[in-house]
């Protein structure tokens, strides 16, 4: 495999990642790809929490019309100056190796961070700006902060944080990995979804893991 064995320490380091340049991923030193199948989970940590959501098509999607299937998920919102316009171009590209490779089983999942601006409306255009096949990628809004700040923190042990850039520019801080859940709703990796993106090492890992 071509992945990265996390240690604990490594783990606990992964809580804060922004969308501006100016906020350096702490994840960024160690690989491209974390592996946490072994890492040790306290209850409600590295596993998705329970939310509702829309979606781009104005569907209800809840954090159990994902079980029993993987999923790579990731933070966007459609205003992001900085990292999101190479983080979505870079999903999209892993959306277009899966179909090359005959991955079928894997969803796709873009929360947005912004959700008081971003309606399924904006969603929709923000995706078919970028190429997104929404046939296994929703794009989700339409929950309140406390239900985002939750999720992050625990299936992405982040945090949503407003920031003003010196420009004076609004920008928000948030995670800049691709994480990628189990069938049971735990994190089971990490990938660099801006620097030193793996293309390759995602999806080997999605065939070696039999999706």
């Amino acid at each position: 495999m071509s992945y990265l064995k996390a240690g604990l320490a490594a783990v606990g380091m992964i809580v804060l990642a922004g969308c501006s340049f100016l906020y350096q991923d702490p994840a960024a030193e160690f690989e491209a790809v974390i592996d946490l199948t072994e890492a040790e989970r306290e209850e409600g940590q590295w596993e998705m929490s329970s939310f509702e959501a829309v979606n781009q098509d104005g569907e209800t999607v809840t954090d159990e019309d994902l079980e029993g299937t993987y999923y790579l998920a990731k933070t966007i919102f459609t205003r992001c100056p900085t990292v999101c316009m190479t983080m979505t171009p870079n999903m999209v590209s892993v959306q277009e190796a899966m179909q090359e490779e005959g991955i079928e089983n894997v969803q796709i999942v873009s929360f947005t961070v912004d959700p008081e601006f971003d309606t399924p409306e904006r969603l929709k255009d923000y995706g078919e700006s970028y190429g997104a096949d929404f046939d296994n990628w929703h794009f989700l809004t339409g929950y309140d902060t406390e239900t985002l700040e939750e999720l992050v923190l625990s299936g992405m042990r982040s945090r949503i944080m407003p920031i003003e850039t010196e420009s004076g520019a609004s920008d928000i801080s948030h995670p800049i990995r691709f994480f990628l859940f189990n069938d049971e709703g735990e994190t089971i990796r990490m990938y660099n979804g801006e620097r030193d993106f793996d293309l390759d090492a995602i999806i080997a890992d999605l065939k070696y893991l039999d999706l």
